[in-house]
C-alpha cells in the first residue's frame, strides 16, 4: 500500500493495480494482538477502505493470489486465471506461519495468529474456554516466536491457566543472552505463566470433550482448551518457482530493492536484502522496514535510484520489561557477544570482527539513538574496546558508542 501510494504521488497517470490474497481490504496484522487484548477496535485496523482506493484510481483485486510469473512476457497469472502485463512490478507477497510438524498440528483449536480470520477465532475461543469449568480454562502456548509473548500476555489478562512450551532454556534464548533470559523467566512466573523448557512437542491428541492433550518427547503431557503455535515463518515464494527469480531464503534484492529479473522489484518480509550498513544480506521482516522497503521501491519504479539505508528495529513489552532490538539482533551471527548487567537495566551488544552490528537493549530505551548512530557510522572498536562495556561501573560515556572521541 506504500508502495502504491508512492507510484500515485510521482505518477498521478500511471495505471496501478494491487493483487491481495486477503478477501478484506487492507488492515494492520501487526495490531491484531492489540485487537485482541481490546486496545484497538476491529474497524480501526483497516488502513484503507475500498473507497480510498478508487479516490485513488488503484484498481484492487481481493481473494486474487498470484499463481505464476512471466517475466520474459512481463505478465502475472492469478489463481483464477486472470492475467495481469506490467511495466514495472514489485512483489510483497510477505511469509507466512511454519506449520508445527507433528501428528495433532492441524487439529480444530490449534492455531497462529497471522491474519484477521485467526484473531476472530482465537477471540471466539477465548469467550467460549471462559465458560468452561475452572479446572479446564487452559491455554497452551507452543514456541519462542515474537508474537507469543503477545498472546501468552492476552491470556494472562484473561485469568486463563497459561503454558509457555520452549525448546530453550529461557524464552527468546535465540536472542537474548541468560541475564535477559533470568529477567523474562521471572517476569512471565510473577503473573502465573507456566513454563515448559527445552522440551519438544512429539504429538497433539484431542480427547473426546475436546480437550488437546501436548505430548513431548520427554513424555510430559499438558492439557490445554486451545493451543497456539509460533515457530517461525517462511517466505511465501512457491509461486515463483521456475519464473528465473534468485530465491534464497527469501527473494533476493540488492539495495534498490531490484531482482535479478529486469523490471521485478521485492520488498517486505518475503525480501532477502542487501543491508548496506551492515554489508549483508538478510531478510527481517517487520512493519516498518516493509513500509520504508516499499517506499523505496516504488520511487526506483519510477525511474529514480535510491538506496534502502535503515537499520532495523523494533521494541517489544513483556509484562514491563522494555526490550529494544536494533540492526543484528540474532546474537547467534556475532562474533562477540558483550553483556552489560545492572540488574534490571540490561545491553547486549552484539561485534563482527571490529564493528558493532546490533544490540538488544533491556529497560534502557534512551541508548537507542546513539546505538543506532554508532551501528549506522560503522564505528570500529578494539576487543579490550568491547569487553570494557561489560564493566557495569565503568561510565558508558567513557565509550566511542556513546560520543567518547
Amino acid at each position: 500500500m506504500t508502495a502504491a501510494t508512492e507510484i500515485r504521488n510521482n505518477k498521478p497517470d500511471a495505471t496501478i493495480a494491487i493483487l491481495s490474497q486477503e478477501p478484506v481490504c487492507f488492515y494492520s496484522r501487526v495490531l491484531l494482538s492489540n485487537y485482541l487484548e481490546g486496545s484497538v477496535k476491529k474497524e480501526k485496523l483497516i488502513l484503507r477502505d475500498e473507497a480510498w482506493f478508487r479516490e485513488k484510481k488503484i484498481n484492487l483485486f481481493l481473494a486474487e493470489a498470484a499463481k505464476s510469473l512471466d517475466a520474459e512476457a512481463h505478465k502475472v497469472v492469478t489463481a483464477s486465471g486472470r492475467e495481469l502485463i506490467y511495466k514495472k512490478l514489485l512483489i510483497a507477497t510477505g511469509v507466512r506461519p511454519r506449520v508445527l510438524p507433528v501428528a495433532g498440528g492441524d487439529l480444530p483449536n490449534v492455531f497462529n495468529l497471522w491474519d484477521l480470520s485467526d484473531a476472530e477465532n482465537i477471540e471466539d475461543e477465548i469467550s467460549r474456554i471462559k465458560k468452561l469449568p475452572r479446572r479446564r480454562q487452559t491455554v497452551a502456548v507452543i514456541g519462542g516466536g515474537f508474537i507469543c509473548q503477545s498472546l501468552v500476555k492476552i491470556f494472562v489478562a484473561n485469568e486463563l491457566e497459561t503454558h509457555l512450551l520452549m525448546r530453550g532454556k529461557y524464552y527468546w534464548s535465540k536472542f537474548v543472552g541468560e541475564p535477559a533470559g533470568a529477567l523474562i523467566t521471572k517476569k512471565l512466573l510473577d503473573n502465573g505463566v507456566k513454563l515448559h523448557e527445552e522440551v519438544r512437542t512429539k504429538e497433539i491428541v484431542r480427547e473426546k470433550d475436546g480437550t488437546l492433550v501436548i505430548k513431548t518427547e520427554s513424555n510430559e503431557e499438558i492439557r490445554a482448551a486451545m493451543v497456539i503455535v509460533g515457530v517461525g515463518t517462511l517466505p511465501n515464494t512457491a509461486w515463483l518457482e521456475g519464473s528465473g527469480i534468485q530465491l534464497d531464503n527469501g527473494i533476493k534484492v540488492n539495495e534498490y530493492m531490484e531482482t535479478n529479473l529486469a523490471d521485478v522489484y521485492a520488498a517486505g518480509d518475503a525480501a532477502n536484502f542487501y543491508d548496506v550498513i551492515l554489508e549483508d544480506c538478510h531478510r527481517k521482516g517487520n512493519w516498518v522496514n516493509a513500509s520504508r522497503q516499499g517506499e523505496v521501491s516504488a520511487t526506483n519504479m519510477c525511474g529514480d535510484k535510491k538506496v534502502f539505508n535503515e537499520i532495523t528495529s523494533f521494541s517489544v513489552n513483556i509484562f514491563g520489561l522494555n526490550f529494544v532490538f536494533l540492526g543484528e539482533y540474532n546474537r547467534a551471527m556475532a562474533d562477540e557477544a558483550v553483556v552489560r548487567d545492572k540488574g534490571d537495566k540490561i545491553r547486549e551488544y552484539y561485534f563482527k570482527g571490529e564493528r558493532m552490528i546490533g544490540a538488544t537493549l533491556i529497560n534502557a530505551p534512551e541508548d537507542r539513538p546513539l546505538i543506532e548512530k554508532a551501528i549506522k557510522d560503522k564505528i570500529k572498536l578494539s576487543k579490550s574496546e568491547q569487553l570494557s562495556l561489560s564493566e557495569a561501573n565503568k561510565p558508558l560515556e567513557e565509550s566511542k558508542i556513546y560520543g567518547a572521541k
